[in-house]
């Protein structure tokens, strides 16, 4: 590889044209095992060779992509490996539109997730990547972290991390979709946003009666109707209004921040469980009690507390808190989202809030 490596360093725009017009324009379901296997070392051949190319590589895979319509292979692989080189604005764009016109038949959706989420945490409008995620009908696997999520758990992960009112605009013109099953999953999605549009929406939408899945209508009526709270588990919080904000404010979202308090904090509460020679049983009771240092799932009293404390005004910033918990695609932070979400719902109850729109 050394050799063509140097080979390549020398390979012009249109030298790195004529490979990919060699290498790319097939078809995975019309190869072998076999072929798929050699096309793939070609293909990885081919992207070592325009890395090797230097920057000039960044503007060669921009006219490429600019200039690439039907291959929705490449347009994948360059938009992945642009992305990785150039996070201009335009690059970004280029990135997006590459995306937007995914084969989920020749690209593995989990891939497209990543980088659509990725995209949109640079800011990017995901509106439509997201729309195409409710639109695929299977499981996606999430091989790195052994995850299977549907449609709607899939599509959770870019609605749930752009900005709300966005993403509901999305949501609601979904409920106007012609498969029944997009109706039902926008819906689901449209009900978590827990905005002002999504509480008028569904409060006069006639569809929730066609909703077959048990476990989305659940989460809507969780939503759309006032449940009395459990007082005894706001009663004492542990932690006062401030306290809450200022942990959820120091709460890490990056690999760097996950690194940084897994070195100390982390680092700590290890330690004393080791000393003490805590059983899981112990290890659960003291993350439950505990203060949180990577999220807030699991701690269930500092989640009471922030029910208990939080005022109105609040709602807002832990919804901001739940977008930012979507730093990857992972059940850990698929488990923070929905740690957020139901200490949101369970401001509605305690709150009444949005009581013009839900079911009393």
């Amino acid at each position: 590889m050394g050799a063509a490596a140097a080979w390549a360093q020398s390979l012009s725009c249109a030298d790195l044209r004529a490979q990919k017009e060699k290498i790319y324009g097939f078809h995975l379901a019309q190869l072998t095992e076999t072929q798929i296997d050699a096309k793939s070392k070609e293909i990885d051949v081919y992207w070592k060779q325009v890395q090797s190319s230097g920057p000039a590589a960044v503007g060669c895979l921009k006219e490429m992509l600019s200039a690439e319509k039907t291959d929705h292979l490449f347009q994948f692989d360059a938009a992945s490996f642009l992305y990785q080189l150039d996070k201009s604005p335009e690059s970004l764009g280029l990135v997006k539109e590459a995306l937007a016109q995914t084969d989920f038949q020749e690209t593995d959706p989990a891939n497209y997730l990543s980088l659509a989420l990725e995209l949109g945490q640079r800011g990017v409008d995901t509106q439509a990547l997201a729309g195409k995620v409710l639109l695929y009908p299977a499981v996606v696997h999430i091989s790195e972290h052994s995850l299977d999520l549907d449609s709607d758990t899939a599509a959770l992960f870019l609605y749930g991390s752009m900005d709300p009112l966005k993403a509901s605009a999305s949501l609601i013109a979904k409920l106007q979709a012609d498969q029944p099953f997009v109706r039902a999953a926008a819906a689901h999605l449209l009900a978590e946003q827990m905005t002002e549009p999504a509480f008028r929406t569904l409060s006069a939408w006639p569809g929730l009666a066609d909703i077959k899945e048990d476990y989305r209508r659940n989460d809507i009526q969780a939503v759309m109707k006032y449940e009395a709270p459990d007082a005894t588990s706001l009663a004492n919080p542990k932690w006062t209004r401030e306290q809450v904000l200022k942990i959820i404010a120091g709460l890490p979202h990056t690999r760097q921040e996950f690194d940084d308090v897994m070195s100390t904090k982390g680092a700590e509460f290890d330690r004393e469980m080791r000393e003490k020679k805590a059983t899981q049983e112990e290890l659960a009771k003291a993350v439950a009690d505990g203060a949180p240092i990577y999220g807030i799932a699991d701690h269930t009293a500092f989640q009471n507390a922030a029910v208990a404390t939080l005022t109105a005004d609040d709602f807002d910033t832990i919804r901001k808190a739940r977008r930012k918990s979507l730093y990857n695609i992972s059940d850990e932070s698929l488990s923070e989202y929905l740690a957020y979400t139901q200490i949101m719902i369970r401001m509605l109850n305690h709150l009444d809030l949005y009581k013009d729109f839900r079911t009393h």
